[in-house]
């Protein structure tokens, strides 16, 4: 016997378009991320050899773990908080669209992303507390997600 109220293919473009939306973003974000270790190291060397100097700089000093700059550290927080989300973010976002509201997944998916592309503008310009412009949204749609899986089943 099929089960007519699991959400057909056409009722699931939402969740699909949403969910490659997020996977665009987060392509983007790695992309800032490199870019933001190669035009330092690029800035670094010019810089080097405009005082005249003739030490070395290893990549590696740029890319891994600079905290020391703030580009760099721009691009790594943006997407180790994007990675650090996806986990609670993408289960939340398939369950909802398949045992909740399909409907609704394209809108939540598209304001998490924009949330999310916001992160790395307030990280440089906004300063400490403005960061919770990017992240907030976020946090409500979790809980948003979770609340409404679990009363769809609390009430089954």
């Amino acid at each position: 016997m099929e089960d007519s109220t699991f959400p057909s293919p056409g009722e699931l473009k939402g969740v699909v378009q949403g969910t490659l939306l997020y996977l665009s973003v987060y392509m983007c974000l790695l992309v800032f991320q490199s870019f933001s270790k190669f035009h330092l190291f690029a800035q670094k060397k010019k810089e080097a050899r405009a005082k005249g100097g003739n030490e070395k700089l290893p990549f590696r000093a740029v890319k891994y773990y600079n905290s020391k700059d703030m580009l760099a550290l721009a691009g790594d927080r943006t997407v180790g908080n994007y990675v650090e989300f996806a986990i609670i973010f993408l289960p939340l976002l398939w369950m909802h669209a398949i045992f909740v509201d399909p409907s609704q997944a394209f809108t939540i998916c598209f304001v998490y992303a924009l949330s999310r592309l916001m992160y790395p503008f307030l990280f440089l310009f906004g300063g400490g507390f403005m960061i919770v412009l990017s992240t907030i949204p976020g946090y409500v749609i979790y809980t948003y997600l979770f609340f409404q899986i679990c009363t769809k089943f609390a009430l089954v």
